[in-house]
């Protein structure tokens, strides 16, 4: 009797289970009902003129903003604020950030 109940609890969940996948994989492209209002030209030629005005990633390198590049401080300035924050403990050191000095 033990040995039934275990049988059809597994060929329960060997139908459930199978049952679960019967419409295959979602490949990504089936779940997007996405309609360009652009034509293949236009996207092209938008693609182009973003790669020449150095508007799209390399890699892992953005496109820089210039609002946010720019400081106006030189380097020389930026290292000195960098190794007076660490000297005055405002630095991070792996996940523990250390707020008590200034902050």
């Amino acid at each position: 009797m033990k040995s039934a109940k275990s049988l059809a609890l597994a060929l329960t969940l060997a139908l459930g289970a199978g049952a679960a996948f019967a419409e295959g994989p979602i490949e990504g492209n089936e779940v997007f009902n996405f309609q360009s209002t652009l034509s293949r030209a236009e996207v092209q030629a938008q693609a182009v003129q973003a790669n020449r005005e150095g508007r799209t990633a390399r890699g892992e390198i953005l496109p820089a903003d210039e609002a946010v590049a720019s400081t106006g401080l030189s380097r020389e300035q930026v290292r000195a604020e960098a190794v007076q924050a660490q000297r005055s403990g405002r630095t991070a050191r792996g996940e523990i950030v250390s707020v008590e000095a200034g902050a």
